[in-house]
């Protein structure tokens, strides 16, 4: 009996153990690897990404501003001539953010909704011309970033381009979303 006892004892520690590696696996690993995950036909299907080509320079007089954070003096605008909607399931747009200072900084990133990554493709140059991000890849968004004075890529997916995980149907129900302000979505 005292054996059995022991052996019970020596599994629930085994599984307490699994848990806990599980659990701080979880930090490093993407958010569908951590909980129940049951893969679509779809989700098997090997992704691939459009290849991707930024556009031509942002009118600034055309800017779409949206709001971070009340606390930040930066303004956050999206070039609504460079929102696209790729096949591949990515919203891609440049984004143009301005210090109270009169520093700007001009992006060109994609937010791949369905695993709720985000890239940097390219920086924009006083010149027009775009600098490719090497070593670019795929970052995961964290909830918690939504709350963060500089998490606009977050706030873009949650608010606006990734409602319910899914990617506007095209680049102009993207624009429309921006223009009409944040939605509030069951993905936060």
């Amino acid at each position: 009996m005292g054996s059995l006892r022991q052996w019970v004892a020596a599994l629930g520690c085994l599984i307490a153990a699994g848990s806990a590696l599980a659990a701080t696996e979880c930090n490093t690993r993407k958010y569908y690897e951590c909980y129940e995950y049951e893969e679509s036909e779809d989700d098997k299907k090997v992704w691939e990404e459009d290849k991707v080509t930024p556009p031509a320079a942002p009118d600034m007089d055309k800017l779409i501003p949206f709001e971070v954070s009340v606390s930040n003096a930066n303004r956050f605008l999206v070039d609504p001539a460079s929102v696209s909607v790729g096949k591949d399931g990515v919203v891609r747009f440049t984004v143009v953010i301005e210090s109270s200072g009169g520093a700007r900084t001009v992006n060109y990133e994609g937010l791949r909704c369905s695993t709720r990554e985000r890239r940097l493709y390219a920086f924009g140059q006083p010149d027009g011309t775009w600098i490719e991000s090497k070593g670019s890849s795929w970052i995961l968004l964290h909830k918690q970033q939504h709350k963060m004075i500089n998490a606009y890529p977050a706030v873009l997916a949650y608010e606006y381009f990734c409602l319910d995980l899914e990617p506007p149907p095209s680049a102009e129900v993207a624009v429309a979303r921006l223009k009409s302000g944040p939605a509030a979505t069951s993905a936060r």
